[in-house]
């Protein structure tokens, strides 16, 4: 007996993709392909001149790393920020990873181009150890006269506890007092005034 119209068609349909399977299938090809493409293509190349640097400590039971991204280009003579040339810095504090607030400015470097860099560098670390507790220091430069000095001191569990921005005409920003940390700490005012023995000044260079 013959096939119906209806079987035929029913049998027809059933060898037949369907569309949305098909598009699918073109689909998954079409982002196969573009996969390819980008992970042929070279990746964004780092100045070659650049590096990075790992500058550590121990304060209060915790390790506390400083990692520098920076450049072994150095300032022209006739800019304002005559400092090494870094785009990035973290402090990491029992592992927290931290960043002051710094802006970036551009600058001509050693080899006749603008980079983009820190107008302010971290210069020393230190830790304040204080009869209720320690607290990790840091100091940063600006690289010229008027330029704002960052004071800062963390607590070991990475918290800002206070900190100062300025030179000496105005300030660019600040949190809490030297009274508040003597109190909670037990740090004393010369102490905060002033550098301990085994202060880690920030040497940089290419490695």
């Amino acid at each position: 007996m013959p096939n119906s119209p209806m079987a035929t068609q029913s049998a027809w349909l059933g060898n037949r993709p369907v569309n949305g399977k098909r598009e699918f299938s073109m689909n998954q090809h079409l982002l196969a392909g573009s996969l390819s493409l980008l992970l042929s293509l070279p990746a964004f190349a780092a100045p070659k001149d650049a590096y990075t640097q790992r500058d550590v400590m121990q304060c209060g039971g915790v390790e506390v790393v400083m990692v520098s991204s920076c450049r072994s280009v150095t300032v022209d003579d006739a800019e304002t920020h005559l400092i090494p040339v870094c785009s990035d810095q973290t402090i990491n504090i029992g592992g927290k990873v931290l960043r002051r607030n710094i802006d970036k400015v551009s600058q001509l470097t050693s080899d006749g181009k603008k980079a983009k860099m820190l107008s302010n560098i971290v210069v020393a670390m230190d830790c304040v150890k204080g009869t209720k507790g320690s607290l990790v220091s840091i100091g940063g430069y600006g690289g010229c006269g008027a330029c704002p000095e960052w004071r800062g001191y963390y607590s070991t569990a990475g918290r800002l506890e206070q900190y100062s921005f300025d030179n000496t005409q105005r300030s660019f920003g600040s949190k809490g007092s030297w009274e508040e940390l003597i109190k909670a700490y037990g740090v004393t005012k010369r102490q905060l005034q002033s550098e301990s023995p085994s202060v880690k000044r920030i040497d940089y260079g290419q490695p």
